[in-house]
This record gives structure tokens, sequence and C-alpha cells, in this order.
């Protein structure tokens, strides 16, 4: 797990917003925040490249989960099979990419991963998405 903001870990309960519009201007809030965070620990490459944050916000637990552009295409990446497939099943993500850029390459697949690892349901989900260019 990682830092979050105020010293709070990420992937952590919290109280959900009470509506839907404060729910996304908290999510707002946290992957501001979160993105500013990422960015001073990123070096080299990784920093230049950091473009695009994500929050999964999972409304039935009040968790919050972060994704970043090329984040599912680290390293010790747990690819959840819901998304990429698992033994010759296909995934809910296409096979082939639309783009130049690999399929999961984007901030919300991986803000959706980390919160499918951790066993939240695709229909609980809602994404905020920003771009992180330092301005």
């Amino acid at each position: 797990m990682s830092k979050g903001d105020g010293g709070v870990f990420v992937n952590t309960t919290g109280n959900p917003p009470e509506n839907s519009f404060d729910g996304v201007l908290l999510s707002l809030y946290k992957v501001t925040l979160w993105a500013a965070s990422k960015r001073e620990n990123l070096k080299g490459r990784e920093k230049k490249t950091f473009n695009t944050a994500s929050v999964a916000y999972d409304e039935s637990t009040g968790k919050f989960y972060y994704g970043r552009n090329g984040g599912c295409m680290q390293d010790g990446c747990q690819r959840n099979p819901i998304l990429f497939g698992q033994d010759g099943a296909d995934g809910i993500l296409p096979s082939k990419s639309f783009n130049n850029y690999p399929v999961g390459n984007c901030a919300e697949v991986d803000a959706i991963n980390n919160a499918l690892n951790d066993g939240a349901k695709l229909e609980n989900l809602h994404l905020t998405t920003i771009h992180a260019t330092k301005s």
C-alpha cells in the first residue's frame, strides 16, 4: 500500500459521500492530491511520462483506488482476470489495442484493476480522471 493524502493509506475505508455530487468532488480532490504526491516520488522517464491519474471510488465501501497511465504495464502489476482474461478466457478489455499503446495502459484501467484485486465489484465503481501534467 502507498501513502495517500494526510498520512492516510490509500485503499482504506472512509466515510462514503452522502450524494453523488459530493462523491465526484471528493474523488477529484483525492486524485489531485494523489497525483501530486505520486509525481514527487517518480524519477526519470516515469516522471516525464506521467500525464494521467484516475481514482475509482467504490460506493459500497467508501474506498478509493488510484491508477496512473502505464500503471498496469509496471513490473509486479497483478492483472485482474475480469479485465485481462485468464487461461484462454477473454476479459472485458479488448485483446488488441485500438491505438499505439498496449491494452491496459490507461490510468482508468489501473485504478479499476486495483479495485477488482481488492474485491470490489464493477457495478459499484465510479471513475474520476485528471490530466496530471505539471503546469
